[in-house]
């Protein structure tokens, strides 16, 4: 972290920046910007298909279903991302080429790094619902409710914690994934402020891979404590969210324990 000081302090008293081109100009907004922007637009795929998942394994799946498909959310939460990149390259990055335009971008990013932190959402958003006691459920029936009223008014308020957390948890893994995105998004030198998913891009964590072991790195240490500075500010946002799931844990226990 002190080798990034100097950079940190430098942006703090003259500003972030808005260009980088690894010689004489290291503006970390634009990063900064794109990093936030591929992960929440991941990370909000991810929920719109793990948490109506996890509401079915948890309310209305057999067990037979549930033993099949936890299983495979483990198994998917191991794959190597140099793997998933591979696999996003020649798969989706062609489909979404054919049927939007892009080729290496954003929406081709937030596709793979969904499917990537799919297991986060899916496994404790469950565990979450599933730790509702079943008397909630008893005395909602029991008063006239459906089963999809039981679970959408009931289970899911009580279970809100954990559900939050799973967000929070899928958002960090998104946000530190390195090669999987940088085989994927473009790597352009100073990525566009723009919505457009489909314009080449670059986040902090693939720019730190880029230029780390180049041989400007090596010629350059503005550039490096640039790069050092810039996983700092990573890890501070890392950081964070992992300590808003530890307060969300902590708020979810059982008074007394």
């Amino acid at each position: 972290m002190w080798q990034g000081s100097p950079a940190i302090i430098n942006w703090l008293l003259h500003g972030f920046g808005m260009e980088f081109n690894s010689v004489d100009e290291f503006g970390i907004i634009p990063y900064i910007f794109s990093t936030v922007y591929v992960g929440v637009g991941a990370t909000a795929a991810a929920v719109a298909i793990g948490l109506p998942t996890a509401i079915y394994l948890a309310e209305f799946s057999g067990s037979r279903t549930r033993n099949f498909i936890k299983p495979s959310m483990e198994t998917l939460s191991g794959m190597p991302s140099v793997v998933m990149g591979v696999f996003a390259y020649f798969y989706i990055a062609p489909i979404v080429f054919v049927f939007f335009g892009g080729f290496l971008c954003p929406l081709t990013a937030w596709i793979i790094l969904a499917i990537m932190s799919l297991p986060f959402v899916v496994s404790i958003s469950e565990d979450a619902l599933r730790a509702v006691p079943n008397s909630y459920r008893e005395a909602s029936q029991g008063l006239g409710a459906t089963r999809w009223q039981t679970a959408l008014r009931v289970v899911i308020p009580e279970a809100k914690s954990g559900i939050l957390a799973a967000i929070l948890l899928s958002l960090a893994s998104v946000l530190g994934e390195t090669m999987a995105v940088w085989m994927i998004i473009g790597s352009v030198t100073t990525p566009p402020i723009t919505l457009n998913p489909l314009l080449p891009s670059n986040v902090i964590s693939s720019m730190i891979a880029t230029y780390i072991y180049s041989s400007e790195a090596g010629q350059t240490a503005q550039l490096l404590q640039s790069l050092y500075g810039a996983g700092v500010i990573l890890l501070a946002m890392i950081g964070t969210l992992n300590i808003a799931v530890a307060l969300l844990a902590r708020n979810r226990a059982p008074k007394g324990e």
